[in-house]
């Protein structure tokens, strides 16, 4: 697998299941994949788990998150999910610190852990796919993306700006 193609598997299931206009109702892409979504309270640090399990798999966001994180933080356990990220058969709880895997080792900790950034890349293009992002700024008939636009677009998403800064950048359409 490669970020490349972690963001195409992510379109290519936005485009299947016909999502035209943002935001993208991560919840509904769950559901259709069979990903229960529940909220929790969970410990400091850890915004999110994947619990899997034969035949059964879940989705567990931390409840005291704001809304946008926690839009991510289902995204991207709908990430790991859908790209197979479970490490071993039978039953397995994924612990998401951040975004970071529970796995505590140097890899981890350090922000290079490539299924991590595979789950990332992928949640962002759910949420904000290229398709939508482009006609969302096209319609806004600027020349240049200012401040007021990526809190207009991260708004329109239902993302945070910085998920917002960070896609546009990622696209090619922040100086």
């Amino acid at each position: 697998m490669s970020v490349q193609s972690a963001r195409r598997h992510a379109e290519e299931l936005i485009a299947s299941l016909k999502i035209t206009r943002p935001p993208v109702k991560v919840e509904d892409v769950a559901k259709h994949l069979g990903l229960r979504v529940m909220l929790m309270d969970l410990e400091d640090g850890v915004s999110g788990l994947l619990i899997t399990k034969p035949g059964a798999a879940s989705i567990v966001v931390h409840s005291a998150d704001a809304v946008a994180r926690q839009r991510f933080s289902i995204a991207h356990e709908i990430g790991h999910f859908f790209l197979n990220h479970q490490f071993e058969s039978g039953e397995h709880v994924h612990v998401d610190r951040g975004y970071r895997i529970s796995h505590r080792d140097q890899k981890s900790s350090s922000g290079t852990d490539l299924k991590e950034i595979e789950a990332n890349q992928f949640a962002a293009s759910l949420l904000m796919p290229t398709t939508l992002v482009m006609n969302s700024v096209g319609a806004l008939d600027t020349k240049e993306l200012r401040d007021e636009h990526v809190t207009q677009l991260a708004k329109e998403f239902n993302v945070s700006e910085q998920a917002m800064t960070i896609r546009l950048s990622v696209l090619g359409l922040l100086r």
